[in-house]
């Protein structure tokens, strides 16, 4: 199982990186394209790991899996703006000139964003498995604090634009699709073993 666990990590990796790669060809990408990419990431690990020939998933969760995982990073984009571009006037912190600045307005946005992706993560998680995880969410949430300060570590030595979304995308890409696997293939194992008993 930590094979296919590493499986779903790397097609997150991959997912992340090819999104920064395809952000600096056209900022829209980075608007409306790594919702799309981070399902490519999920459903190509379903794939690779063969974890669809155990767990049956029906053409309309997957449909309805694309159309949450868009919905959901553009709201957690949204999420950001909103949270890091009140939070001067709320908390009386400094806005910062540059995202790449990372000041609190900043942390604050990706905590919001954080929240807001990892419970479309995981409503995403239970229309695939067919059962709610608040465990997930609680991992996924913990996985977007830890992405935040990973990504302020990153940004520090470089400050720069493309240095933030590195260290963000990739990251949160990958930890957020280790965690899917996960929960798909602890929802397998769970099957395997009511099948076993029935018989």
């Amino acid at each position: 199982m930590r094979r296919h666990k590493i499986t779903f990590l790397l097609c997150g990796l991959i997912a992340g990186l090819t999104s920064v790669t395809l952000g600096t060809l056209s900022l829209e990408f980075l608007a409306y394209g790594v919702g799309p990419l981070f399902f490519v990431a999920v459903v190509a690990g379903i794939a690779i790991t063969g974890v669809w020939r155990q767990f049956r998933i029906s053409f309309w969760r997957y449909s309805a899996g694309l159309l949450l995982s868009t919905i959901t990073y553009v709201a957690a984009l949204v999420a950001f703006s909103a949270v890091g571009g009140f939070s001067p006037n709320l908390f009386g912190v400094q806005l910062s000139a540059h995202i790449e600045d990372f000041r609190v307005d900043v942390f604050l946005g990706l905590i919001a964003a954080g929240g807001v992706g990892a419970s479309g993560i995981a409503v995403f998680t239970a229309i695939l498995t067919k059962e709610w995880s608040t465990s997930l969410l609680l991992q996924l949430v913990l996985a977007g604090l830890i992405t935040t300060v990973v990504t302020f570590l990153v940004n520090l030595p470089f400050h720069n634009y493309w240095s933030f979304l590195g260290g963000l995308l990739p990251l949160g890409n990958a930890l957020f699709c280790w965690l899917v696997g996960a929960e798909v293939w602890r929802n397998v194992y769970s099957l395997e073993q009511l099948r076993n008993g029935k018989h």
